[in-house]
């Protein structure tokens, strides 16, 4: 073992060592603290960020800044078949006799060393668990520190698009792309303070972002985004501002997009269908007697019908709105039922809302619910919990805190949409803040965004996971 030069990085390797508690190595520290040393290396993630005991050998990706030709990857402090890629990335192969922990979960250090090692070593973790029980699929799960409001998977260009709160220390106030399957970041723009709602059109050529302080929607081209148009969304009450509440790209005309503005969630609003720049004259602006907007928003399959909701109220209704070239009519709202953020299924035809309602749109009337309340005690009523539906799978997923659950812990459940039945679930700890917006990616892939319990709009982490249980929930 080397020579550690300090005391404290002693202790660090001896904990590293022994198998139990903790293997984290020294990590950068505040004023006072340790401080690496010039162009040392600084580990900032790796990918996967959490692996199952017993597994087979995987290639790791690490990244982080001061890489140079001839360093090494570590997996506590011993040395990985490493390979170079650039000075922010290196990957290594990690053999399988690593992962053979008893005492679970637990961590494993990460670090790069130089060929002349550096006395204290500044790197990060990656989690060792427990196989998944029998019945459940595997999953690999990755955890990307990055403070975004709102993310949007564009399956052309094969990127998740978030657009990033002010205060990320890294890409404060932009637009920027992610790489579900590497963890890396792609390009960024400067968006304007506020960027909060995102959205990709239909073929994939343009990425709408609501500028909640300046009151617009700016167009950006794909897959470069580069702005591309500015679209205007006026002032409402006091004079103030409208914000984008909801973007819903039409599912034929990518050029078109419905829109819930309004000053907020609460106060007087309109739906606004847009073509480019361009409103309709057609509006809608209250729904039985509700003065605040359809703050959600979902189109049918051909462009003719959108769907709208209100937030948590256990006696808002649903809405159908009819789409014409003059713009948007109200056509009928159901009785009262919890519904929040809401997706359309064209495998079933029907709607289904963020507390698991299923809404049928020819009946006008709430049908049933995913059985969602048989996990760990069940969901607090009116609890928004976000939910992805893929119809080539026929399965749609829940992302949710139970009410029996440890803290900091969300469970993932997958459900059949044919028959309502839930196929699965798994609990992934260490989640800080609450899941606000799940999607799909990729071909086996889910991702969603967490925010704070309480206080403003932040974003606090965006979780990739990936495997055998988005596609397969209940086979192993």
């Amino acid at each position: 073992m080397r020579n550690l030069l300090a005391a404290s990085a002693v202790m660090i390797a001896a904990i590293a060592l022994s198998g139990c508690g903790s293997k984290a190595p020294l990590s950068e520290g505040g004023p006072g603290g340790p401080q690496p040393s010039a162009n040392q290396p600084v580990v900032t993630g790796v990918s996967p960020a959490s692996v199952v005991a017993g597994g087979p050998a995987f290639t790791l990706t690490v990244t982080g800044r001061n890489f140079a030709q001839g360093d090494s990857v570590e997996w506590g402090f011993i040395a990985l078949d490493s390979t170079f890629v650039s000075s922010t990335q290196m990957t290594a192969k990690v053999p399988s006799s690593l992962l053979n922990e008893t005492q679970l979960p637990t961590n494993a250090s990460i670090v790069v060393q130089t060929p002349v090692p550096n006395p204290l070593s500044f790197g990060t973790t990656i989690s060792i668990t427990a196989p998944p029980a029998p019945g459940t699929a595997g999953y690999t799960l990755s955890t990307v520190n990055v403070q975004a409001n709102d993310l949007a998977w564009d399956p052309v260009s094969k990127q998740i698009y978030l657009s990033v709160a002010g205060a990320d220390p890294a890409y404060p106030n932009t637009i920027t792309a992610l790489n579900p399957a590497t963890n890396q970041f792609g390009t960024s723009v400067s968006a304007g303070t506020g960027a909060n709602h995102v959205a990709v059109s239909s073929d994939s050529s343009w990425l709408y972002a609501g500028i909640d302080k300046d009151g617009t929607i700016q167009r950006f081209t794909l897959p470069d985004v580069k702005p591309d148009l500015t679209i205007p969304l006026g002032t409402g009450q006091a004079s103030l501002p409208n914000m984008a509440l909801d973007i819903a790209p039409d599912p034929v005309a990518s050029n078109t997009i419905a829109v819930s503005m309004g000053i907020s969630v609460n106060g007087p609003g309109a739906v606004v269908i847009f073509d480019g720049a361009t409103p309709r004259p057609v509006t809608v602006t209250s729904v039985a007697g509700y003065t605040e907007p359809l703050w959600s928003l979902c189109w049918n399959g051909n462009g003719s019908d959108l769907y709208g909701a209100f937030g948590l109220g256990s006696t808002d209704p649903m809405a159908v709105l009819s789409v014409n070239s003059t713009g948007v009519l109200l056509v009928q709202a159901s009785t009262g039922g919890t519904t929040g953020t809401i997706h359309w299924s064209r495998l079933t035809e029907d709607v289904y809302g963020g507390y698991g309602q299923i809404y049928d749109p020819f009946t006008n009337a709430l049908i049933g619910s995913l059985p969602i309340n048989v996990l760990e005690g069940g969901i607090a009523e009116g609890d928004d919990t976000p939910l992805a539906i893929d119809d080539q799978l026929g399965m749609a997923w829940i992302a949710a805190h139970p009410i029996d659950s440890p803290a900091n812990q969300v469970t993932i459940a997958a459900f059949d949409l044919r028959t309502n039945a839930l196929l699965g679930s798994i609990a992934i700890p260490n989640v800080t803040g609450k899941p606000v917006k799940l999607i799909r990616w990729g071909s086996n892939g889910l991702a969603f965004l967490t925010q704070e319990w309480n206080g403003p709009q932040q974003g606090d982490g965006v979780y990739i996971l990936s495997g055998a249980f988005v596609t397969t929930p209940s086979v192993q």
